[in-house]
């Protein structure tokens, strides 16, 4: 009966060996694990954290674009405005050349038209060389004429 006991006794130590054994490995196991899942959560975090920083980043990208683009659209009415400055400059500078040649014409032909004035006046006529003028005499007031 004592050997009876003695080998209960000893399943027992060892049921309970195994048992302490099981106990420390699963203690070490959830030691383990508890770790793991406070890593996942931390890890979670920083994913949250960057999914935030991201969307911030992707707003002021898109802003930024937005940017951009009403930037290309004003250089482009810009670029309009110019094409249509330098068509008027153009036309100015032909136009005032057109005027120049106009005036130096106008200049030209009056210049002329004065030296013939000028050359008709001083010339004397044919017609007033060959006929001498009479000379007259002064009459007094009141006398008929001849």
């Amino acid at each position: 009966e004592r050997l009876q006991e003695s080998k209960e006794e000893y399943r027992l130590n060892v049921r309970l060996g195994k048992s302490e054994e099981q106990r420390s490995r699963m203690s070490a196991a959830t030691d383990r694990l508890e770790g793991a899942s406070e890593r996942l959560q931390e890890s979670r975090k920083t994913l949250r954290e960057t999914e935030a920083i991201g969307e911030d980043v992707m707003q002021d990208l898109r802003q930024q674009r937005e940017t951009l683009l009403h930037a290309r659209d004003g250089m482009r009415e810009v670029d309009d405005n110019l094409d249509a400055s330098r068509k008027v400059v153009r036309q100015m500078a032909r136009r005032i050349q057109q005027n120049k040649r106009v005036m130096y014409f106008a200049g030209c032909f009056f210049v002329a038209m004065l030296l013939i004035v000028l050359v008709m006046k001083l010339k004397p006529d044919e017609s007033e060389r060959a006929t001498p003028v009479p000379a007259t005499t002064p009459r007094p007031i009141g006398t008929p004429p001849p």
